[in-house]
Parts: structure tokens; C-alpha cells; sequence
């Protein structure tokens, strides 16, 4: 399957909300793969399930762009300095964001669900931190973000993806640090038209989480990481890096 084809498709908000809901539906199938493949290696059940839902969703994707042709946009020239600024500016902003999302009450079922995807293991940290940042940038950004610029403007584009991007979390809390994650990228897609930046800036917001769940285990999931590992001190440290 050539890149091109990958990213050929350029869908409107209601073809965009028809692949949030195709992607809910490969993720119930995912999720049976996952549960017969617990039986034999259930370390990887989740890491399959997952890769196996966003392989259907992009032979859908691919199947809607058929006939259609990739266009690159031209982006200015990045400086190769934004890429270490971009450590400091998403820690800073997941700091700011994160009080919202745990004002939001979240049933206990998906307080556990939610802690189930920070297990200490390989495969949660390919998972997390390289397979999730690369799949789901490519769907939002990289086809629902970029079809929307094509047809709205820059504003109602971003926040609509960002929403979509949100929805799609299902978890309360989830949904509304997804929201507002969305908002960021989304705004650095624009500026850039680089999914590499949109994966990078996802990847670390999954690594930070999953790193303090390594260092705190015994965290709650309404618990701040900020707090949870240094509050204001991390911070500090963190605007320290970004000022130099």
C-alpha cells in the first residue's frame, strides 16, 4: 500500500464523523481479536487489537480515496530548534490542560480502563508511546484534519477535529484532555503541515504519562501527574528549558 494512497482521501465534517464511527466499529472488532489472543499472549492482546482496527480503518480510507490524488502543501521551512522547543511547550501545555480534565467525574469501570493502558510492559510502551502517536495522528491530522481545511476555515477546522479527536477517547477525562490536545496539534498541523511534528508532540504527552506511571505506581488516575511527580517544580524546570 503506497503512502500516497494512505493519505489521498480528504473527507468533509460529515465523512469525518462517519470515520469516527467506522473506527469505533474496527475497534469492536479489535477488541475480539484482542480477546482471543489473551488466551495465548495476553501481553499483546491490547497491542494487537489496537494495530488490527487501525489496519481496517485504513483500508477504508484508502477504499474513499480511490480516484482521488495526494497533493502535498508546501510548509515553510521549520527550524531544527522547534523540535527541542516542542518537549518544554507540550509539557507546559498538558500541565495547564490537566486540572480541567480531572474536575471531569469519571465512572469507576473507565477509571480502570483507563489505568489498564499504563501497564509496565513492552508492549504497552510500543503501544503508547510509538504505534498510537503514528496511527492516530495519520487519521486525524493527516486525513480528517486536512480535509477539513480544504472546505472551513483554519478556526472551525481545528476545533472540529479537535472535537472529533476528543469523542473518540470515549473516557470522560479523556475525552477532555483529547480535546484540547487536538486544539494544539491541530494548530501546529496548520502552521506546519507536518505529521511528524503532530506524532512527536503525541508521543511525548503518552511517554510523560507513562513514565509517571512507572515512577508512581500507586497514582490513581484522578490524581495529577504534574502533582504527582513534582508539581510546580516540574513546572519551573520545564519553563526554565523552554525560556533558554
Amino acid at each position: 500500500m503506497k503512502m500516497n494512497r494512505l493519505l489521498a482521501f480528504s473527507p468533509n465534517l460529515k465523512q469525518s464523523w462517519m470515520l469516527c464511527a467506522i473506527l469505533v466499529l474496527c475497534q469492536t472488532a479489535g477488541a475480539a481479536a484482542s480477546f482471543i489472543i489473551n488466551s495465548v499472549a495476553p501481553e499483546w492482546s491490547d497491542f494487537a487489537g489496537y494495530v488490527l482496527s487501525f489496519i481496517l480503518v485504513a483500508l477504508v480510507v484508502v477504499r474513499s480515496g480511490k480516484g482521488s490524488h495526494y497533493e502535498p502543501v508546501a510548509a515553510p521551512r521549520q527550524s531544527p530548534l522547534l523540535w527541542l522547543l516542542l518537549v518544554p511547550f507540550t509539557l507546559l501545555f498538558v500541565h495547564a490542560v490537566e486540572p480541567l480534565a480531572m474536575w471531569v467525574p469519571t465512572p469507576e469501570p473507565m477509571k480502570q480502563l483507563y489505568m489498564d493502558f499504563f501497564r509496565i510492559n513492552l508492549p504497552s510502551f510500543l503501544l503508547l508511546v510509538f504505534i498510537a502517536p503514528v496511527c492516530e495522528e495519520w487519521l486525524f491530522r493527516g486525513i480528517i484534519l486536512k480535509g477539513l481545511l480544504k472546505r472551513r476555515s483554519p478556526l472551525k477546522a481545528i476545533v472540529w477535529s479537535a472535537v472529533i479527536f476528543g469523542v473518540i477517547h470515549i473516557i470522560p477525562m479523556q475525552m477532555i484532555s483529547a480535546f484540547f490536545l487536538g486544539l494544539m496539534i491541530g494548530w501546529i498541523y496548520w502552521r506546519t503541515r507536518s505529521l511528524f511534528h503532530c506524532i512527536f508532540i503525541h508521543a511525548v504527552n503518552n511517554a510523560a504519562a507513562f513514565i509517571s506511571s512507572i515512577f508512581f505506581p500507586d497514582t490513581t488516575v484522578d490524581a495529577s501527574i504534574f502533582n504527582t511527580a513534582g508539581g510546580y517544580y516540574m513546572y519551573a524546570g520545564a519553563h526554565v528549558i523552554w525560556k533558554f
